[in-house]
């Protein structure tokens, strides 16, 4: 018995959705090391550890700085998957 050949194609996407992914790809990870950089400057800037906060009470400040650094973090994800979206091929 003959094998029958199958032949995987890429199959492509439309041009404007690879520009958008890699564009918006690219904003989105360079907005959460922005965010990352700016977490990172403010916690230089206040002159007290974590436990110190915790001792103090100062829940408001560490469930900000939380989001901020959850927010940040989504985003460079979600960009990286964008990129990676971008330029990846898919085979069907």
């Amino acid at each position: 018995m003959a094998k029958s050949k199958t032949t995987h194609k890429p199959h492509r996407r439309p041009r404007s959705e690879i520009d958008r992914n890699y564009f918006f790809g690219d904003v989105f990870i360079k907005t959460g090391v922005a965010v990352a950089v700016a977490l990172g400057m403010v916690t230089l800037y206040t002159p007290f550890t974590i436990r110190d906060a915790v001792d103090d009470g100062m829940f408001g400040y560490l469930a900000v700085m939380g989001v901020f650094a959850g927010a940040g973090l989504f985003l460079f994800l979600y960009g990286r998957h964008l990129r990676k979206e971008a330029t990846h091929w898919e085979f069907d």
